[in-house]
């Protein structure tokens, strides 16, 4: 096993639990057995020109022939539930180790890598690519730790070293046992507080399925450190904004290991960035009652919430939710909080802003965030909605209420409209995921609140290109989306 480089390593261990033998796949993918036989000993890899085509054959054949003992150890391993999950696990998995190979191959001129490697220096996206190991697909078991000064770098990089989405299994479901946590530096250096609060929220929306979590640490300023544990690590001191210096490369299980001690032994929880909760917890412990009593309170809306019912809509949505059995809420509770905001929205200084897109997305699917539960209205129902929403924007003067029409970031692949909720005692987000469990994120430590609450004002002050602050455009919009609704309504009782 020492001598051969990963895949040959990765496909023999798969042929050997699918109980496959060499002719077997070489009838299978049509290929001569002396092939298959040179492919399982390392001594060669299939031609990259039918690379995939040869992988995708593997995969296929390797799911076919699995007992249901066999079958089931893979679909814990890969964290899987249907078979055809799992051949594209498989899949996936195969390629990682098949182009890792051959980056080798022509990057040093083996196939096995040293277990260290030192490179004088490297741009930020040769660091990236270096960063993508195939020790990062152990879904089923996967700690890693990082000290890297995202916020110094130039803009364009940031996804390349951060997104863990390229890191582990691309499927939309929770990998409970991946956990990622990255310090960063938010101290040291100038601020975009606009970018760099929506960097950070999307750098959160595409970790909510897997235990991600962020600390503040000025230690990490100039530093770009990786490592998976007993895995694989890399390091560098950051230059500039676009390239890194000495940097190591290693797989040695023991360094790998202190690196990973040495790095997570900083990660402590009165450093974090932003602490999970759950809403359950948000309501039982009164955060959520506190934030609507506090001073200052703002509201940055990407999707409707509860906050925007009428009376008679909020008890048939809570009806709702809790005779399905979709959500442990008490309902006493929630009434009080529910006539709490109703009070404040009366009473209160409140400044809110909500995305165009939160009235237009509601209006097709009819999706609410409800307690952080997520809920379809009936199109009467969103009407109803949509109605209050326009009779608090027309008669509460005391809510000051903008639009936002498009983005503030536009050169991220994905971008998140999450809901911030800020106010002077405490502040929160919901990331609008499929998880209860890591989707809403207080605001923990000094530093991000500065950045988040610079960043609300300057959109609030200052975003005149996409912030409508003229509650005669507001309303003709919520007129439109209004239109939109009774269209479908109607088109509905038309089928």
């Amino acid at each position: 096993m020492e001598d051969k480089n990963r895949f040959s390593n990765l496909l023999e261990q798969l042929m050997i639990i699918a109980d496959v033998k060499n002719y077997t796949l070489a009838s299978e993918l049509q290929y001569d057995v002396s092939y298959i036989s040179k492919w399982v000993s390392g001594r060669m890899l299939p031609a990259e020109k039918s690379s995939k085509k040869v992988l995708h054959g593997i995969s296929q054949c390797i799911v076919e022939n699995l007992s249901n003992l066999a079958r089931d150890r893979l679909i814990n391993d890969y964290q899987v539930e249907e078979t055809e999950d799992l051949e594209r696990a498989i899949f996936d998995h195969l390629e990682e180790e098949y182009c890792y190979v051959k980056g080798l191959k022509k990057s040093i001129g083996t196939d096995i890598a040293p277990k260290t490697l030192h490179f004088a220096s490297l741009t930020l996206p040769q660091f990236a690519e270096k960063m993508h190991h195939p020790a990062l697909r152990n879904v089923k078991s996967l700690h890693v730790v990082a000290a890297m000064d995202i916020l110094s770098m130039e803009k364009e990089y940031r996804f390349l070293i951060t997104q863990a989405k390229n890191y582990h299994m691309p499927l939309n479901r929770e990998l409970s046992e991946v956990h990622y946590s990255l310090m960063m530096n938010l101290e040291i250096g100038k601020r975009d507080s606009i970018y760099d609060s929506i960097f950070i929220i999307n750098m959160f929306s595409v970790n909510t399925n897997i235990d991600f979590n962020v600390y503040e640490c000025p230690q990490s300023y100039g530093k770009l450190i990786f490592a998976v544990k007993n895995a694989y690590c890399i390091s560098g001191m950051l230059l500039g904004t676009n390239s890194c210096l000495s940097v190591t490369m290693s797989e040695e299980e023991k360094f790998c290991e202190i690196m990973y001690e040495k790095i997570g032994a900083l990660c402590r929880r009165e450093m974090l960035l932003f602490r999970k909760t759950t809403m359950r917890e948000m309501l039982t412990k009164y955060d959520y009652v506190q934030l609507m009593l506090s001073k200052n309170i703002r509201f940055l809306i990407g999707r409707l919430t509860e906050h925007f019912l009428p009376d008679d809509l909020f008890e048939e949505i809570l009806n709702q939710v809790t005779s399905s059995g979709q959500a442990d809420i008490d309902m006493d509770l929630v009434w009080n909080v529910h006539r709490l905001t109703q009070t404040v929205f009366h009473e209160s200084q409140i400044k809110i802003m909500i995305y165009e897109s939160a009235f237009t997305e509601f209006s097709v699917s009819g999706e609410m965030d409800f307690f952080n539960y997520k809920v379809n209205l009936t199109t009467d129902q969103r009407c109803r909605c949509l109605r209050y929403v326009a009779s608090l924007i027309d008669e509460q003067k005391n809510l000051s209420i903008k639009m936002i029409r498009g983005r503030f970031v536009t050169d991220f692949q994905y971008s998140a409209t999450p809901c911030l909720f800020l106010a002077d005692n405490i502040s929160y987000m919901r990331l609008g995921a499929q998880s209860l469990n890591n989707n809403v994120m207080v605001l923990n430590a000094d530093a991000v609140k500065k950045l988040f609450n610079k960043f609300y004002a300057e959109i609030w002050d200052y975003g005149q290109d996409i912030v409508i602050k003229d509650k005669t455009v507001i309303q003709d919009t919520l007129e439109h989306v209004l239109r939109m609704v009774d269209l479908l309504h109607k088109s509905k009782d038309i089928s």
